[in-house]
């Protein structure tokens, strides 16, 4: 019965892309289907997903033009709660890395027709990559153009402007290291 369920579901988010197009059909509706569905719906729209992929819902997308070819997750990635994914370029997420609930990640900078665009702040896009085996805390903003290293942490709430280095911990706003401590 419940297989049968997820497929309703799948051929409901086709039938609403049909309706609605990409955007509204499909991007809108991951906020709304449970985690199993989700995973089967990007696959279907071009991301590349492995093995044990955990996402939980609703997972937010924003800028998957016509596809989530932009996304990739590595196996036994772990995306919490109301993660918001920025696919105006790449994302990829390495294995064993948990991307805790809230957490944010943009590829692009664009200040519409604001002043700070005659003021010198230019539409930018730039990819973010995150290693194997990294933990970013809940309510964490990951910025344009940032590699977080393998195995390392970012702390919760952190707004992350820079790189982090391989076992790196960084925490703050903006994301400073946070000194080791030692037992």
């Amino acid at each position: 019965m419940r297989s049968l369920l997820t497929h309703i579901a799948f051929l409901d988010t086709l039938i609403l892309r049909r309706l609605l197009g990409f955007e509204q059909g499909v991007v809108a509706r991951l906020r709304s289907l449970e985690p199993r569905v989700i995973s089967r719906v990007l696959v279907h729209w071009g991301a590349r997903l492995g093995d044990h992929v955990r996402v939980s819902a609703p997972l937010v997308v924003h800028n998957a033009e016509r596809s989530f070819a932009n996304l990739t997750l590595g196996d036994d990635v772990h995306l919490g709660r109301e993660v918001f994914l920025d696919l105006s370029e790449n994302i990829t997420i390495g294995s064993r890395a948990t991307v805790s609930m809230r957490v944010t990640i943009l590829t692009h900078t664009d200040v519409g027709d604001s002043s700070w665009k005659e003021r010198g702040l230019p539409a930018s896009k730039a990819p973010v990559v995150i290693e194997d085996d990294a933990y970013i805390g809940a309510a964490a903003t990951i910025l344009p153009g940032v590699r977080i290293g393998r195995g390392a942490l970012v702390a919760a709430g952190a707004v992350v402007t820079r790189d982090v280095a391989p076992l790196g911990k960084v925490g703050g706003v903006p994301a400073r290291p946070l000194a080791s401590s030692s037992a």
